[in-house]
């Protein structure tokens, strides 16, 4: 009949009056939609009415939920995903307002999710966010995920993920973010998202990757954030890493790395923070270090083989929040400036050849009462020596930790010591203190550690005393 009709729809046409032609064209596209149903077809899906939805995202997302449970809901996961609701409307879901029948977000973050990742993931195109972060996925990140050429953000972090880093994924040009921090991934770092030209942030934290970092990184200009701590990295640091002018977090601690500390690596202005600590590196830091790291909030380098002596210029640096430097060589006097930082919180300078033997050596101290939020003040194991200041009672009222055992301190401890209200471990054991111990010492109503031994206390003093229970980690809070 469809047939029959558009043959003699011309004829009609060359004999009738344009009031005829009118009327069957009008009956042309009211029966046409009718034929292609008799014949077994469906509409186009460029013509589907905004109310449907896309089959292959739905298919797609159907199938990734048949692949895992949910220990939070193991009779019905992800309860909304069923027909009572258009897909877009799904928990976690959420469609493009360009394209409203496409999923553009996925964000299962901390559902207690546990199953594997399936390459059908792939299938949903317009893509531009998935976050799967904290769940128990396991097994391997599919390669598949690099032909979503949409991809902005992929975060798989805090899962149980093995196998290797597909490089594929560098063929997602448009990644501004990967997060696979707190997984057990192994393999190398791909040399290829180098060539990622918006990634900002590269976060590969607590895994298990090998190899060395590759120097393609610093083509990725527009990485702000490098987080590769906690891995099992070796080799030195690329110094090709200085070319990446707007960095603000490198993060290499809890790595095999050794070697010096490029130079270059100071040329990166932008940095807010630095943690190089436990490495094997070596060197020292330049004495311009605050000048060159204007901005920096956070300096960690402890567990390292560095000396030399601890910039004074740190004081320009005025946003340093952290300077954690212990189990070094580091050696010289203490800056007699750092009370200019008044954001700083931690100074760990434990376990180094730090000197004091004359009262201008211990100035540092008088400066460090400027610190009004500091909390941890931590000396262990220098070479301090000389008479104990009475500037130790100035400090903050903040602080929580302070301890300066195993140096050669001399001298008695100031009555003053009970202004310290806030500490809640004392230790200034393995010295040569004299006299009484303060009583003044019972108005640290929060003491929880107080280690007076190997001193020459007088009297019937108490020199421990351990509130039930505590022990030394007791610090951790604080770092």
């Amino acid at each position: 009949m469809c047939s029959s009709f558009l043959l003699c729809l011309p004829k009609v046409a060359s004999s009738s009056s344009s009031t005829t032609i009118l009327i069957l064209l009008l009956l042309y596209f009211l029966i046409i939609p009718h034929c292609h149903h008799l014949h077994g077809m469906s509409a186009p899906a460029a013509i589907l009415p905004p109310k449907h939805n896309n089959v292959t995202d739905r298919s797609s997302l159907l199938l990734f939920k048949s692949k895992m449970i949910s220990l939070d809901h193991p009779h019905g996961l992800l309860a909304t995903w069923n027909d009572t609701l258009p897909f877009c409307r799904w928990q976690g879901v959420v469609c493009g307002r360009r394209h409203p029948n496409r999923v553009v977000l996925l964000n299962l973050k901390s559902l207690n999710l546990v199953g594997t990742i399936p390459p059908h993931l792939a299938n949903l195109t317009f893509l531009r966010t998935i976050d799967l972060s904290s769940n128990h996925f396991h097994g391997p990140i599919p390669q598949e995920l690099s032909r979503l050429s949409r991809l902005q953000i992929l975060n798989l972090s805090r899962n149980s993920l093995s196998g290797i880093i597909p490089s594929e994924l560098s063929h997602c040009l448009g990644l501004q973010t990967i997060d696979m921090s707190y997984n057990m991934l192994g393999g190398y770092i791909p040399s290829e998202f180098g060539s990622l030209p918006s990634l900002y942030s590269l976060d590969l934290r607590n895994n298990s990757i090998t190899g060395q970092i590759p120097t393609s990184l610093s083509n990725a200009s527009s990485l702000n954030i490098l987080g590769l701590s906690h891995n099992p990295l070796s080799g030195g640091i690329p110094p090709s890493l200085g070319e990446l002018s707007v960095l603000k977090v490198l993060g290499l601690s809890s790595n095999n790395l050794e070697g010096s500390i490029p130079p270059s690596l100071w040329n990166i202005s932008s940095l807010e923070s630095l943690s190089l600590s436990f490495n094997q590196l070596k060197g020292s830091f330049p004495q311009d270090l605050g000048q060159k790291l204007p901005h920096l909030e956070f300096l960690i380098a402890n567990s390292n083989q560095m000396h030399g002596s601890i910039p004074i210029s740190l004081s320009n640096a005025s946003q340093l929040s952290l300077i954690q430097l212990a189990i070094n060589n580091f050696s010289g006097r203490i800056p007699p400036n750092l009370g200019s930082l008044q954001h700083l919180r931690n100074l760990i300078l434990s376990y180094n050849q730090l000197e004091a033997r004359e009262p201008l050596d211990w100035s540092f101290l008088n400066s460090l009462s400027n610190c009004t939020i500091l909390e941890l003040l931590e000396l262990d194991q220098n070479n301090l020596g000389g008479l104990l200041p009475k500037s130790i009672t100035n400090i903050s009222t903040t602080l929580r930790a302070l301890t300066m055992y195993h140096n050669s301190i001399e001298g008695s401890i100031p009555p003053e010591i009970g202004n310290l209200v806030g500490v809640t471990v004392l230790d200034l054991g393995s010295n040569f203190l004299s006299g009484r111990i303060p009583a003044s010492i019972g108005l640290l109503r929060n003491l929880v550690i107080l280690e007076f031994p190997f001193n020459n206390f007088s009297g019937e003093n108490p020199i421990h005393y351990r509130q039930p229970l505590a022990t030394k980690r007791a610090l951790s809070r604080f770092q």
